[in-house]
């Protein structure tokens, strides 16, 4: 279990280090020298109950995400509002690894990333880990897709299941 949480926490540390915060980059320090004494410990049997990364992907049956203000095909204009809505689950911030949570990304000409993957992050690939569920978009004129993708606070993808993807024309 410690080692479990440990990875996961090293691996959190160094995603926030890689988005360029100071403070983030001595706590990605620090998880990386102390994974070596977790590894050392790793041999031995901590019982059933550690968590594996599949638990971090689980969520309730019947959950889903979607548009609350767009639809497929809607005429929009170049900066125009998205709600994103979510059953099932709980928006928390990005950081907190809480079954049964997440937070929001919208994928911009994209379709949905696979479960367990990293959402990239970058000018295609918005992230909402203050756990926001509106946003202002701008897009230039013509055919674009959204995908809505529900990730947990380690931004690993739910997968298609908790995505949702339209088609929006942005009017010149």
């Amino acid at each position: 279990m410690r080692k479990l949480n440990l990875m996961i926490f090293s691996a959190m540390a160094l995603f926030l280090a890689s988005c360029g915060s100071p403070e983030v980059e001595s706590v990605a320090d620090e998880a990386m020298i102390d994974s070596t004494v977790v590894d050392e410990h790793a041999g031995h049997d901590h019982g059933s109950d550690a968590k594996s990364d599949e638990t971090f992907l689980e969520y309730p049956a019947g959950s889903a995400v979607f548009f609350v203000n767009l639809s497929d095909g809607q005429i929009v204009p170049s900066t125009f509002k998205v709600v994103m809505g979510l059953e099932g689950m709980e928006v928390k911030p990005a950081g907190e690894m809480l079954a049964g949570t997440g937070h929001h990304h919208i994928i911009i000409d994209g379709g949905f990333e696979e479960k367990g993957s990293v959402v990239p992050k970058d000018e295609k690939n918005i992230h909402f880990g203050g756990g926001e569920t509106e946003a202002e978009l701008t897009l230039s004129p013509g055919e674009h897709t959204l995908t809505l993708q529900f990730a947990n606070g380690a931004h690993m993808s739910y997968g298609e299941e908790l995505s949702r993807t339209i088609k929006v024309i942005v009017a010149e």
